[in-house]
């Protein structure tokens, strides 16, 4: 099996960090991000295919759930992220998923991402993949991306969370990736947003650089994003 990686997820499954950790402990390893959107595309079972999950919620999602299925069937393996924050039900339903949802039994890492990776055989972790004709279509996603002065541009959260909530209930747009950091009138500090299809998450940020908020869906219209971006606004 080639040494080479492709990691596949859901959006927002942890993809990004993972491979800033792996690439950290193991800078001889080649390693690659895959979209979720081409994850499906030139699978081939010479390849070591890590799927990605995140292990703090059950995906309830039917679509999102179909989509993960698609993709376990080419993977070699499956990696747990953000271990640490993941609770022991939430672990034991992820178990039960995987077993009505993969026919083989894939092994799995649970990766804690406050550890060091260095000790991980991580050449004997896989299985060959069957890489069956996958009959799923991934979604065709589109992007948004929108940029703050990082003093000047102060956002209210709680307007900017529920513009998104609304076109999501109200216009059926499928939010399947939010993430940024930006100042709000909440916090002092930057807050960092994190959105997966069936979640949200905000937490302390860090700026080096303009704000930024961006936002990758089916659905979407960039003039109406851009509106409920300006009425979030404190001018």
């Amino acid at each position: 099996m080639s040494d080479t990686i492709r990691l596949i997820g859901l959006p927002g499954s942890g993809k990004t960090r993972f491979k800033n950790a792996f690439q950290s402990a193991f800078p001889e390893a080649s390693i690659k991000e895959v979209p979720a959107e081409h994850a499906l595309e030139s699978a081939s079972s010479l390849q070591r295919t890590w799927c990605l999950i995140d292990a703090r919620h059950l995906v309830s999602d039917d679509e999102a759930q179909a989509w993960l299925k698609a993709m376990l069937q080419s993977a070699t393996g499956v990696v747990f992220s953000f271990m640490e924050a993941a609770d022991m039900t939430v672990q034991y339903q992820w178990q039960a998923w995987l077993k009505s949802a993969v026919p083989s039994s894939l092994p799995r890492y649970r990766w804690f991402s406050h550890t060091e990776l260095n000790d991980w055989d991580w050449r004997g972790f896989d299985t060959p993949a069957i890489v069956p004709p996958v009959a799923y279509s991934a979604p065709s996603l589109e992007s948004f991306c929108f940029e703050f002065d990082a003093e000047a541009d102060v956002l209210n959260l709680e307007h900017l969370l529920f513009g998104l909530d609304a076109i999501k209930q109200n216009l059926g747009a499928r939010l399947w990736r939010v993430h940024g950091v930006v100042m709000t009138s909440e916090y002092q500090n930057p807050v960092a947003l994190e959105g997966q299809i069936d979640r949200w998450d905000t937490y302390a940020g860090k700026l080096n650089g303009p704000g930024y908020v961006c936002i990758k869906g089916q659905a979407l219209q960039g003039d109406l994003l851009q509106e409920i971006i300006d009425a979030s606004r404190l001018l």
